[in-house]
């Protein structure tokens, strides 16, 4: 063949080369936008059409290259294949990256057996465009993983302040609705035996907890409501006094650590007994024991006909705070004494 001739031929394969590598690198394009929408969490399917010519495209390539009679063409076809293992590595874990890095090498060794310097590069150089692919890909999953964790302690945070507010507003609410019904059946009651003057004082007093009512919700909301120990035996004898119940509390000092969440048991335990009794003695002690700080409210107003005792909202709210805190609760009956007890672990200090 003429010095022409084999120019012209060796044009022709060039070009044919350079728009075949063209379209591989198409078909890598899309390959690797298919994959990180995988990643992505937006898969869609993949033609089989695109796939055939995909591959088409990398074995007529490398058939090219080594046609060409040029030295180290055989690296460019193993760059070749090293890149389209390159666009489907971010949908591979680590292992299966691992046997694609193999077999690819595997695939390359033949192209530039002869050259073993070209070798060592050739290997070098498909693995470390493997990995780099694999790790981006594991960056954006962690990233992702980081996304979904952000959302999902977002999503925990709400759903924990709503659980919060509708306790609270329970607890709240349920004591300043017991207390303004027994204020208003008081006052009726004074009406009727013509103490208008006493019954005057109890609408009084009802007024003044509707217009605190408000007040209180606002801090439920702003998360300002804090249960006391004081505060809540002042209250219990309060309320319970202007039911004409009696009120007794004795026993142990509570620890500073437990006192929000006994002051708590002490609002709902007396706010059922408003609701569900018709006790005319309460007695609140508390003990130490075994490690624990125990209270006990005890009432003798429990109908002994009824099933069992009370377990609606406030309830099953106030066992669930006081087993996060590593206690328990009970309730029992004993004729006709209803008894709710709640027993906290001591702080370490206090167990002696």
């Amino acid at each position: 063949m003429s010095a022409d001739g084999l120019v012209g031929t060796h044009l022709v394969a060039f070009l044919v080369t350079v728009a075949l590598a063209l379209a591989l690198v198409t078909g890598n394009i899309l390959v690797s936008r298919w994959s990180f929408d995988v990643l992505g969490g937006r898969a869609r399917r993949f033609g089989a059409g695109g796939a055939i010519a995909w591959g088409l495209a990398l074995v007529a390539l490398v058939a090219a290259t080594l046609l060409i009679p040029i030295p180290a063409m055989g690296v460019t076809a193993a760059a070749a294949i090293g890149s389209v293992g390159a666009s489907v590595v971010p949908v591979l874990d680590a292992r299966r990256t691992l046997v694609l890095n193999a077999a690819i090498l595997a695939l390359a060794v033949p192209l530039v057996v002869a050259n073993i310097p070209l070798l060592v590069v050739e290997a070098v150089v498909i693995s470390v465009i493997l990995w780099a692919s694999w790790s981006s890909a594991w960056t954006l999953r962690v990233l992702r993983e980081l996304q979904r964790a952000h959302k999902d302690r977002a999503a925990l945070a709400l759903a924990n302040e709503r659980l919060r507010i509708s306790r609270d507003l329970h607890d709240v609410f349920g004591r300043t609705l017991a207390t303004i019904a027994v204020k208003s059946e008081l006052a009726s009651e004074l009406v009727r035996r013509g103490r208008d003057d006493k019954a005057a004082d109890e609408i009084t007093g009802v007024r003044r907890l509707a217009e605190e009512a408000g007040s209180e919700v606002r801090r439920v909301v702003r998360g300002e409501l804090r249960a006391t120990w004081d505060g809540e035996i002042s209250g219990a004898r309060s309320l319970l006094g202007s039911a004409g119940i009696r009120c007794t509390v004795t026993g142990d000092p509570v620890p500073e650590e437990c006192a929000e969440a006994l002051a708590q048991v002490v609002r709902e335990g007396v706010t059922n007994v408003l609701r569900h009794s018709a006790a005319t003695q309460v007695t609140l002690t508390t003990t130490r024991q075994d490690g624990q700080v125990v209270l006990t409210i005890a009432n003798d107003g429990a109908d002994p006909a009824e099933d069992g005792p009370d377990t609606g909202m406030g309830l099953r709210a106030m066992a669930e705070r006081i087993r996060a805190l590593g206690g328990h609760t009970a309730t029992r009956r004993d004729a006709d004494r209803f008894l709710l007890e709640a027993a906290i672990p001591l702080p370490e200090g206090d167990r002696a």
